[in-house]
């Protein structure tokens, strides 16, 4: 839901570009119901000519607001002082909220309540439990019911909450692959490649196909990305391990 009144001077918002002009923007900002105004000499470090070859129609940012006035409604904001990293910290946040809304959105409407009171009952209450709305979700689906009838919602609401979490937040299988490029300076080098990598496929379980010399792809189908990164980089180890003194193994991208 969106946020009543203004952001605060020097908050970092999430916006979505709604008009271009020649010498400034204008950004919706999603998680209030405001517009802000970003000037030409705001959008980038660099000095910028057209600032349509920086800034497109509808384009999401994250800008730091720089300057409120609530008399006339004006918000001033700036793309050039916020850093990669806050950005991308501040949009993963804004994603989880959005997550989180929806969640929230199906709870109110099992419990047939109106979306404002469902928030001031139930995620009000999993803010100031969990820190974070989106957080709670994610412990409630992992540890189930218990551990929000411990914090003092009742059966009802927790067993909802639970169901819900788990049926949005299931985790879906997505494919890995990584691109090695595999050389063997021995008389014999495509019979000692392909033994090394039939060993590999069959003890880790993955896929291995030919892309072409020297290049092959490593693939795996996970639904933990990190414990698929994990199998893959152990499988490449492997590689390099039964090549040995008999060639080289590089990894050359994903």
């Amino acid at each position: 839901m969106a946020k009543k009144g203004f952001p605060q001077r020097g908050e970092l918002v999430i916006g979505t570009v709604i008009k271009v002009n020649p010498f400034s923007v204008v950004v919706k900002l999603e998680e209030y119901d405001q517009e802000g105004m970003m000037h030409i000499s705001e959008v980038s470090r660099r000095w910028v000519k057209d600032i349509r070859k920086v800034i497109k129609m509808n384009q999401k940012v994250v800008a730091l607001v720089v300057r409120v006035d609530r008399e006339t409604g004006h918000i001033n904001l700036s793309l050039k002082k916020v850093n990669k990293y806050d950005a991308e910290e501040k949009m993963k946040r804004f994603k989880r909220d959005q997550k989180a809304d929806r969640m929230l959105r199906i709870i109110a409407k099992r419990l047939n309540m109106e979306l404002g009171d469902a928030y001031k009952q139930i995620g009000s209450k999993l803010e100031k439990e969990f820190e974070e709305i989106f957080r709670a979700f994610q412990e409630a689906a992992l540890e189930g019911k218990d551990i929000l009838i411990e914090k003092g919602f009742d059966k009802k609401q927790a067993e909802i909450i639970t169901e819900i979490a788990k049926d949005q937040l299931e985790a879906k299988e997505s494919k890995m692959k990584k691109i090695i490029e595999i050389k063997s300076f021995e008389p014999d080098g495509v019979n000692i490649i392909k033994k090394v990598l039939d060993d590999v496929q069959k003890k880790h379980k993955i896929d291995i196909n030919y892309i072409s010399a020297p290049e092959y792809s490593l693939s795996l189908k996970t639904k933990n990305a990190k414990e698929g990164d994990e199998k893959l980089n152990n499988a490449i180890k492997d590689i390099e391990k039964g090549i040995g003194s008999k060639g080289e193994c590089e990894v050359k991208g994903e």
